[in-house]
């Protein structure tokens, strides 16, 4: 079906209020998987009796799911109706979270793959039309803070209410019950970007302020695979850390709870100051804060040292994603390659899992943190290093002048 929206009209709906939250929607519930991670492995080792290396496995498969469909939205992401689908996505979803209720191990492992899939092509469009907005910094951490926000908030309420009762099923039952929910906020989901037609891209060119360069463009989605991969080894594993440190399962869920929904500030903090500040120091300060979460971390067996450590851990996590996007964004000058944005994070996400659960040895997390550690440090310095490449080229950045 044609569109007749004007490059003008569509931009005035992308960047309206309601297009705007049921974005943020839709990504914060296709990415619940993802930001829940350490409570569905849990649930699902507990119900089926998986070790260390399957839990690692079943969630790296799933990061796979999700790569793989980010990297061929690029195709898509343009030219097919948005609107469509998420709702397409979001039906198979559904059935994928009730099929897990009386899966094996093996059968998970194909759900979670396709489950990833959809889902992926869900946060293509909720991260393409959030980098459409004339304010990309604001709407990331918008958008990551509220999907952090309604993650800590299940986080804390499934392991005291649902896990107990009815363990891994009333998780994927309460998943399933979340995308429900998100299909009656598509009519306010814009039906395109204002790139659809190549007429367009010029008047968007608000949106992606960048300087066309593509060496710039691989260089920071390659320094956000790095950092996924070192923060995912850490994410999927921190409720079997805290487990071990001899924390139990409900001091456990009120502990990560809590501190996923207080680190939402994070992300938070980040769509309030934009770029006001610069995109340098916000990374370096972020990357610094999470070296200091690794070192609490293995003192975990306080609940209040572990508390801490999750809280800056995923604070750090939420407000520097924003603006590692942005730059990204920044060197991309038509948006073209915006759906590489989350496949190269979850890219990043498939192999972290898997390797961290080689890494652990007799329920030592040391090469772990260390592996964390260094991905983090190597990333803080690309994404500066880009920065300032990008300052050299134009210093006068329109993305940065527009804020």
């Amino acid at each position: 079906m044609p569109h007749t929206n004007t490059p003008q009209d569509t931009s005035d709906i992308i960047n309206s209020k309601p297009a705007l939250f049921t974005a943020v929607m839709i990504l914060s519930i296709a990415y619940l998987v993802y930001n829940m991670l350490p409570v569905i492995l849990g649930s699902a080792a507990d119900s089926l009796g998986l070790n260390e290396q399957q839990m690692g496995y079943l969630g790296s498969i799933y990061m796979a799911g999700s790569t793989i469909a980010n990297v061929v939205a690029v195709l898509w992401i343009r030219s097919f109706n948005w609107r469509k689908m998420v709702m397409y996505s979001s039906i198979v979803a559904t059935a994928c979270y009730l099929g897990g209720m009386a899966a094996s191990y093996q059968s998970l492992l194909i759900l979670f793959f396709v489950l990833g899939i959809v889902n992926g092509c869900i946060v293509s469009v909720a991260v393409t039309c959030l980098g459409d907005t004339r304010s990309p910094d604001r709407s990331f951490g918008f958008g990551v803070g509220f999907q952090v926000a309604l993650a800590g908030i299940l986080a804390f309420l499934l392991p005291i209410t649902v896990v107990p009762l009815w363990g891994f099923n009333g998780v994927m039952v309460a998943l399933a019950g979340t995308v429900f929910i998100s299909l009656f906020l598509l009519h306010l989901l814009p039906e395109q970007g204002p790139e659809q037609t190549p007429d367009s891209a010029d008047a968007s060119s608000d949106a992606h302020a960048g300087h066309g360069s593509l060496t710039a463009v691989w260089m920071g989605i390659t320094a956000l695979m790095i950092y996924a991969l070192g923060q995912s080894a850490i994410w999927a594993f921190l409720d079997r850390i805290a487990l071990n440190a001899g924390i139990d399962n409900e001091l456990l869920g009120l502990i990560f709870g809590i501190t996923l929904i207080l680190s939402a500030a994070g992300g938070f903090i980040a769509s309030y100051t934009g770029a006001k500040f610069g995109r340098i120091w916000p990374v370096v300060i972020a990357s610094s804060i999470t070296l200091v979460s690794f070192i609490m971390m293995p003192m975990s067996s306080n609940p209040w040292v572990y508390a801490a450590a999750v809280l800056l851990f995923a604070g750090a996590w939420n407000f520097i994603l924003p603006f590692q996007m942005t730059i990204i964004i920044e060197s991309d000058s038509h948006g073209k390659l915006t759906p590489m944005i989350p496949a190269c994070q979850l890219l990043g996400s498939t192999i972290g899992p898997a390797l961290a659960g080689n890494l652990i040895f007799d329920g030592d997390y040391f090469y772990v943190y260390l592996l964390a550690t260094i991905s983090t440090l190597i990333s803080m310095v690309m994404f500066v290093g880009i920065e300032k490449f990008l300052h050299r080229s134009n210093t006068e950045l329109p993305a940065v002048a527009g804020l």
